[in-house]
Formats: structure tokens, sequence, C-alpha cells
């Protein structure tokens, strides 16, 4: 399946999806948007899903409610992840299982993560 011009990637279906190429569309696309935040799924299903998104310096992923399990795994730029009282820097290259509580990322430069959420099997 297309989305984009690039594979939405089935769980059931192993395809690649070419990270870098959608990573460089959305901060393009981020740069565009007066909220500085561009999203997009590259896999879903009904217990995996995955989302890439990208935000401009100085923007925000607003405070949302967390999934039971997910993993934010930075891929370009410098994330802070805020919650509650506590925070956490994350650099290109690392990943931080998301603790269950509200939530917030910030962009302290240009950043792409991506976001893994897993459902246990209904």
């Amino acid at each position: 399946m297309m989305l984009g011009g690039l594979p939405l990637a089935d769980p059931q279906r192993a395809e690649p999806v070419d990270l870098e190429a959608l990573a460089r569309e959305l901060l393009q696309e981020a740069t565009e948007r007066p909220n500085g935040l561009r999203t997009r799924p590259v896999i879903r299903g009904p217990q995996q899903h995955a989302v890439l998104f990208a935000l401009r310096a100085g923007s925000r992923l607003p405070e949302h409610e967390a999934p039971p399990a997910a993993t934010i795994q930075v891929l370009r730029g410098e994330a802070v992840l805020v919650a509650g009282e506590e925070r956490w820097v994350l650099q290109a290259g690392e990943l931080l299982p998301i603790p269950p509580v509200r939530h917030h990322v910030d962009a302290a430069t240009d950043t792409v993560c991506l976001l893994t959420i897993c459902r246990p099997a209904a």
C-alpha cells in the first residue's frame, strides 16, 4: 500500500520502509505547518503500530496519554520527552520506553522520531 509516494508497511507482509527518505519529506512538510509538526503512520496492524514524526526546532508534540506499551526512537536531531516532573533528553540513535503517563515531546533541534506501539491481542 502506498502513502504519500512511499509504502505503508503491512505487518502481515514484510516490506521495507525507507525511513530516511520519509524523514526528509516530513521535515520539509513540517516547515510548511504553523505548529512545525508532521506525522505519518508507517506500520498499521491490530497489535503493532509505528508512526514517524518530524518536529522543527522549538516545536512540540502536544501532551497526550501514553499507550500501554510504546517506545520512542530518535532518528535525527534531539528530542526531550517530558512526563510530569521527569524529562529525558534523547539524541539521534537513542531509544526510550515511554512511561505509561501523560507526556509531550519537545524538539531541541529539527528532529525526526519513530514511535512504536504494541497492543495486546484481542
